[in-house]
């Protein structure tokens, strides 16, 4: 099932064959620095995945975890993932990362960009969100140059991590 698709990049439901890369992604430093500060082991990635996809037959309509892929490749490797949840504050918040040979591609952009015509369109939800650590500098950036506004920065109390807020409601024209 492909939920959109972007110029580059179509996303899709993870499937067991992600694992291999799904702990690639999962297990670097680099990417998950800014999630939970450490790679994953492959235990917790196994464990995961497999949550994320028994989730798919939960028919949730708050909750979609996709695994993102290249329009050009036939084996459909995973080289990222994206989400759309609604948290605590029955708002939706979306999110994304990508494995880190995928950096520096414009990935994190498009694929923003087409999660908020998912989200705003397709799914016609009003408002989004997206909740990012100050020190991440190239999401920050990401988010600076999309259509979603800042709105505040303020420390999380379990991390004590300056994070930014940011929202995009309707109406909004997305190219």
């Amino acid at each position: 099932m492909i939920y959109f698709k972007t110029e580059r990049l179509y996303t899709r439901r993870f499937e067991e064959a992600d694992l291999e890369d799904f702990h690639e992604m999962q297990s670097n430093h680099h990417v998950m620095k800014f999630i939970i500060g450490r790679g994953k082991t492959k235990s917790e990635n196994a464990t995961e995945l497999q949550n994320i996809i028994n989730s798919y037959h939960k028919n949730n309509s708050e909750r979609f975890i996709m695994a993102t892929s290249e329009i050009n490749d036939e084996n459909r490797t995973l080289i990222g993932a994206c989400a759309l949840v609604k948290n605590e504050d029955n708002e939706f918040e979306v999110g994304y990362r990508f494995s880190e040979k995928y950096w520096g591609k414009g990935y994190g952009s498009e694929i923003l960009k087409g999660l908020l015509k998912f989200c705003l369109y397709d799914l016609a939800i009003n408002k989004v969100i997206s909740i990012v650590e100050k020190e991440n500098m190239y999401s920050v950036r990401i988010l600076e140059n999309s259509p979603m506004e800042f709105i505040r920065e303020y420390e999380e109390e379990d991390s004590k991590n300056l994070v930014r807020l940011y929202r995009l409601e309707k109406p909004v024209h997305l190219k």
